[in-house]
């Protein structure tokens, strides 16, 4: 590629990334519009951020033929801390042997220094807000929506070619340093994860729906496992991370041996709910201490008695991180409540499936109440008492004093009911809180 390509090539780069990034503002400012309209249900228009993310793609092509990052894997490694930010150009151009004759590309590549030192942070941000907004929200009126499949195949493409640039480092030389082995198993470790979509929980929660195999959630359970065993300090994220992917390997592999007990989950949940919480973890937390802390038995750990003051804070947490996007979805429910202890006591969305004939519409199930009579499904899930209270229920639970707020699925099911009045239902745990289905 010769120098003056390569400026017209990231000058138009620059040009679409910035009208990408004004068209998710625009985004921004009609959501927020649309919030205070309760009939809009025009979903969140997520066009700006598939487009910047299309346009890094192409970035990552062009620069793959510039001579500076063409030569093998060293310098695929290069480029691939170059677009992280970690390394300048400058740095790059002092330690190239060819640095005379790759002048002019240099010379260029200084001109554009923002745009690439911010590209893999911005594309891993987009990532993580789509897994975000693809996995624990849905559309309202169907379980899928055709328009929502391809953009997810799309980025599942581009995935493709971040993953292979900034999630594959060749350390062969590195791993002869025996002080540094650990370490670098660690950062393959945490590359494997980012990989795999594992290093966040809604990309974990995904693989209960994207029929991830039993071994490859079994891998990641081990890799975390390493981490948090080896890693000089152990974040928030990655315990909370690890408790997902445990629940995850229970549903899709439960006879696995890598399977951790479930009362050493329980003791690491305890541990973290006890400790400083960063903002941006408190949704997850809170969501998997509710649906694994909802007391089928009577619970004497303090933390359990809690459980009214997580499910608050994760409706709190809920409302902040996706009020601009929420509008014309609903929330997934990812897990029911079952009737079992332990791990079986957390029934998917998966196997609830199962138990719906193939022929059956199951779009149409969950509206029209169906799926709760057969009897399949009645066997595994638990049915919970509760009183109506306005616009929600409290709900009973075996601790005596613990009653806990769930909202009605569909509010429908609510109208006509007096205050006061006992119902029972099933649990559901969403994102927003845990959801109330079949209410009688």
């Amino acid at each position: 590629m010769k120098p003056e390509k390569l400026k017209g090539y990231l000058r138009m780069a620059q040009s679409a990334t910035e009208a990408f990034r004004d068209t998710q503002e625009i985004a921004k400012k009609e959501a927020t519009q649309r919030v205070q309209n309760k009939r809009d249900n025009n979903p969140f228009n997520t066009a700006g951020c598939l487009g910047e993310i299309q346009v890094a793609v192409i970035i990552i092509k062009i620069l793959e033929k510039c001579p500076v990052f063409s030569l093998g894997n060293v310098r695929h490694d290069i480029l691939s801390e170059v677009l992280s930010g970690k390394i300048t150009i400058q740095k790059v151009a002092r330690k190239d042997s060819r640095h005379n004759k790759h002048a002019s590309y240099y010379y260029i590549l200084r001109e554009f220094e923002d745009l690439l030192y911010n590209l893999r942070p911005r594309m891993k941000r987009h990532f993580d807000f789509l897994d975000s907004f693809y996995v624990n929200l849905r559309p309202r009126f169907t379980l899928k929506d055709s328009q929502e499949e391809r953009t997810r195949q799309e980025l599942f493409q581009c995935f493709q070619r971040y993953s292979d640039l900034f999630c594959k480092t060749d350390s062969t030389e590195l791993m002869k340093n025996k002080n540094l082995k650990i370490s670098i198993h660690i950062h393959k470790g945490r590359q494997f994860l980012e990989s795999r979509k594992a290093d966040t929980h809604s990309g974990i929660l995904d693989c209960l729906s994207n029929n991830t195999s039993g071994d490859v959630m079994q891998e990641i359970v081990l890799q975390y496992d390493f981490i948090l065993s080896k890693a000089p300090e152990r974040s928030v994220r990655e315990m909370v991370n690890f408790i997902y992917a445990n629940v995850v390997l229970s549903c899709v592999k439960p006879e696995s041996q890598h399977l951790r007990p479930y009362q050493t989950l329980i003791d690491l949940l305890f541990q973290v709910l006890k400790g400083q919480i960063p903002y941006g973890e408190r949704l997850a937390l809170h969501f998997i201490a509710v649906a694994l802390l909802w007391p089928k038995q009577i619970m004497s750990q303090p933390e359990s008695q809690k459980l009214g003051s997580y499910a608050s804070q994760m409706r709190i947490s809920y409302r902040n991180e996706m009020k601009s996007v929420y509008n014309g979805k609903l929330p997934v429910v990812h897990f029911f409540l079952g009737k079992k202890p332990g791990y079986t006591g957390l029934v998917s969305l998966r196997e609830i499936m199962w138990c719906v004939r193939p022929e059956e519409d199951v779009d149409s199930l969950g509206t029209n109440g169906k799926i709760w009579k057969h009897e399949r499904v009645n066997e595994l899930l638990c049915r919970v008492t509760g009183e109506v209270q306005r616009k929600f229920i409290l709900a009973d639970t075996r601790n005596a004093g613990l009653k806990i707020e769930v909202s009605a699925m569909y509010k429908s099911q609510l109208y006509g009911k007096e205050q006061g009045s006992k119902v029972s239902f099933f649990i559901g745990f969403s994102m927003k809180g845990p959801l109330a289905f079949d209410i009688d």
